[in-house]
């Protein structure tokens, strides 16, 4: 089971998972932040997974698929928080925190009982940095 909630104040995406993805609602996840980005500068994504989460390449693929044009994803450059609550974040989770770094995208990972501050995080306005 997948829960799917749009914050259109704070502009994010929170998706709470319970074993699987349903790849079927990948399409419906990409046209709300489609959308949040028509309304936000910036916009986030906060994922809760409550256990360890099936089929993540299988959703991946949907939503890489939910379009054949690649300007339906301009919203990713929008992009520029991603929250991962999860105590037992994969391989894949940890890989992507790394690649994170230096890029204009910034992935936190909280434990479960940090879910409150990790709202939070997502929450904050978006600081940008002059050098």
């Amino acid at each position: 089971m997948m829960n799917i909630r749009r914050d259109d104040t704070h502009g994010y995406m929170e998706i709470e998972l319970f074993g699987a993805y349903q790849v079927e609602r990948m399409p419906e996840l990409v046209e709300n932040m489609r959308e949040l980005a028509t309304q936000h500068r910036f916009i986030s994504w906060l994922e809760i997974h409550h256990g360890k989460p099936q089929n993540l390449f299988s959703a991946m693929m949907k939503t890489a698929s939910a379009s054949k044009n690649p300007d339906d994803y301009a919203f990713v450059r929008q992009m520029r928080k991603f929250a991962l609550v999860s105590d037992n974040p994969g391989i894949m989770f940890r890989i992507f925190e790394l690649f994170a770094r230096g890029s204009h995208i910034k992935l936190k990972i909280f434990p479960m009982h940090e879910r409150d501050r990790a709202r939070l995080w997502i929450e904050e306005p978006h600081q940008t940095t002059q050098s």
